[in-house]
């Protein structure tokens, strides 16, 4: 054989090679699942699938790197990560790699290739930004029927599962942000805690309200102005954590004024003119919420006046801006005889709240 024929074969051999070796590049493909940044929560189990076309997967955390093949296929750990063979079989090599995360895994990075060649291999990465604990910050309480209780909370971040606490009894525990609890048709203060439990199984901190599970609580004064005049006024005793009123309805016999019945759910200061000295004038005020209704009923009689001095302070921003003001008893006639002033006279100063009357009606939401 010439020198120059020497020369062509190895050339061949040289483009044979390459060829073969371009080829491979193009056919094998390398998929990691999950890859790229991805967050994940301290103590929680994380997994990543690799999946090479070709005859060998090799992992590699940057310091050290461990490899299957049909000839490697015994599980392996690499730091934190324990790797374990899937399947290899028609050109194909699937390994899962696991780690039960923690901070020492925080802005690392784990690749899987094809070749042990790093700088001619096919590859993908996966880097890790560990999250901390975030107990729940907010809880809200909302009944929704006669019988249930809409219960959300959020805030929290990397938490495993809350447990929810009615009255001190572990009711439910899951891994959502909300829970519907039914009542059973108990009524009345109901205590509600969540607690968020972390990866590691331990209760990181939680949240509790107390929630007035019952018809509306409210209060009714009826007052008397220089005998002209009738003034009602409605006064919630809970402003927060309770049912929202549906409605509110005031109606006063013997009035004057063309309708008696009124509504009382965003207005509870009412003045009624052109009444009677010594009338009786009934009144009824009926809050409904999706428990039912509660009823309060009264008796006012318009008295001889009486010092506005000694007027108790119940709205009192509203009503001191009368020139006079005084009040009455809304269920009997007792009275009570005050101090005198220059110009004064006798005052009468009885005053009473409405009375409950009536049973709970129940009202569900519309």
């Amino acid at each position: 054989m010439s020198a120059s024929t020497g020369r062509e074969m190895r050339f061949l051999s040289s483009l044979l090679f390459a060829y073969c070796l371009c080829l491979s590049f193009v056919s094998s493909q390398v998929t990691l699942l999950p890859n790229d940044t991805v967050s994940v929560c301290e103590g929680e189990i994380q997994a990543i699938t690799c999946n090479v076309t070709g005859s060998v997967l090799i992992w590699d955390d940057g310091n050290n790197s461990t490899s299957f093949s049909s000839g490697n296929t015994i599980p392996a750990e690499l730091g934190p990560f324990h790797l374990v063979l899937l399947s290899h079989n028609n050109g194909t090599v699937v390994s899962v790699a696991t780690v039960n995360v923690s901070t020492s895994i925080n802005e690392s990075t784990l690749e899987c290739r094809n070749t042990g060649f790093k700088n001619s291999s096919i590859r993908q990465q996966i880097s890790f930004n560990v999250k901390h604990t975030i107990p729940i910050s907010y809880l809200h309480v909302n009944a929704v029927s006669s019988d249930t209780l809409l219960i959300i909370w959020t805030g929290a971040d990397c938490i495993q599962s809350y447990d929810v606490f009615i009255n001190g009894t572990n009711v439910n525990t899951t891994s959502g942000m909300s829970l519907l609890y039914n009542t059973g048709g108990a009524i009345g203060s109901i205590d509600v805690l969540v607690n968020s439990v972390d990866y590691y199984g331990r209760a990181v901190g939680n949240l509790s309200t107390q929630y007035q599970f019952n018809t509306h609580d409210f209060e009714v004064k009826a007052i008397v102005c220089n005998n002209t005049s009738i003034i009602i006024a409605i006064k919630d005793n809970y402003i927060n954590h309770r049912p929202v009123p549906l409605s509110c309805k005031l109606i006063v016999s013997n009035l004057t004024q063309s309708s008696s019945s009124m509504d009382c759910l965003y207005e509870r200061l009412f003045i009624f003119t052109n009444v009677t000295e010594g009338d009786v004038y009934n009144y009824t005020v009926t809050i409904t919420n999706v428990i039912g209704s509660a009823v309060k009923n009264g008796s006012i009689v318009l008295p001889v006046q009486v010092c506005p001095s000694q007027a108790p302070n119940f709205y009192s921003t509203l009503m001191m801006s009368q020139q006079s003001l005084c009040l009455s008893d809304t269920s009997t006639s007792t009275s009570t005889t005050t101090s005198n002033r220059p110009g004064g006279s006798n005052c009468v100063l009885p005053w009473i709240f409405g009375v409950v009357a009536g049973t709970v009606v129940v009202s569900l939401f519309i």
